[in-house]
């Protein structure tokens, strides 16, 4: 009996322990709760209608949150698709600007081709002066040489350019004619002359005798009759010019006078130049 009786106790005091054991250490350490979701802990319905109506609930919230994830992915592609055009625009933006800085940059430091007036320009530019009134008479084809080149050393040049000169006419002379090809010939040795007999010499004599000579070469590249520019520009064609004094290095050989007027209106009419005697 007493051994009896001390087991049924020991199995009563157990029961409690475990009955009580659960609200006591709720007092002490509360545990932390899982939520619930839908019905309880286990992951299958209780019943069947409750199984069947938790499926179409489910089915039904997935296709809604499909839909939803589709307009959010869509909205990135759009905002993608923007932010690509936006660079595309800014690549042109930034091209074209570059290019036109580049533009600006050369048209203000570049090397720039010269225009076609720029070239006529300097090519007029370039040309020799033609001679003067005072140092040839067109309508009888008369020199007026520089003292220098009136030196006996020059004699047979001197002379044989002074018989082209008076037999000048339209159809014998002109650029790349024979006369115009003896002319420069003798031209050219007067020169090479000149240029020996640079120590004989000033420097002012040896300039005026050279470009006597290159006006000389030049006259003869053009056909009888052609005007002078600066004559012909003149706003008053008709009014006769002023005579203007020959200095003394020009004075003629054969002390024939000077004819400054009448040089002048004889280039106002180039027909009247063009009939030059004939040898």
């Amino acid at each position: 009996m007493g051994s009896s009786s001390l087991k049924l106790s020991a199995f009563l005091l157990t029961g409690m322990a475990l009955v009580l054991a659960p609200e006591v250490l709720a007092q002490q350490n509360p545990i932390a709760v899982a939520p619930i979701n839908n019905w309880n802990y286990q992951h299958h319905a209780s019943t069947f209608e409750q199984g069947y109506f938790q499926g179409a609930a489910s089915v039904i919230q997935a296709s809604g949150q499909a839909n939803y994830s589709n307009s959010l992915a869509a909205v990135n592609f759009q905002e993608a698709y923007r932010r690509q055009l936006e660079n595309s625009r800014l690549y042109v933006q930034v091209f074209l600007e570059r290019r036109e800085m580049v533009r600006q940059y050369l048209d203000r430091y570049g090397d720039h081709p010269p225009t076609r007036e720029t070239l006529d320009r300097v090519a007029k530019a370039a040309l020799p002066d033609r001679l003067s009134a005072d140092e040839y008479d067109p309508a009888t084809g008369t020199l007026v040489w520089p003292h220098i080149l009136r030196d006996v050393a020059y004699d047979p040049f001197r002379k044989r350019i002074d018989e082209l000169m008076t037999s000048r006419s339209p159809e014998n002379s002109g650029d790349g004619s024979p006369w115009q090809r003896e002319l420069r010939q003798l031209v050219d040795a007067m020169q090479r002359l000149l240029r020996q007999n640079i120590d004989t010499v000033t420097a002012q004599q040896y300039a005026r005798a050279k470009w006597f000579l290159i006006s000389l070469n030049y006259e003869g590249m053009l056909p009888p009759g052609t005007p002078n520019t600066v004559a012909v520009a003149s706003d008053a064609p008709e009014a006769p010019a002023p005579a203007v004094p020959a200095p003394p290095v020009a004075t003629p050989v054969s002390d024939e006078p000077q004819r400054s007027t009448n040089v002048v209106e004889v280039s106002t009419q180039p027909p009247e130049v063009g009939r030059a005697p004939q040898p």
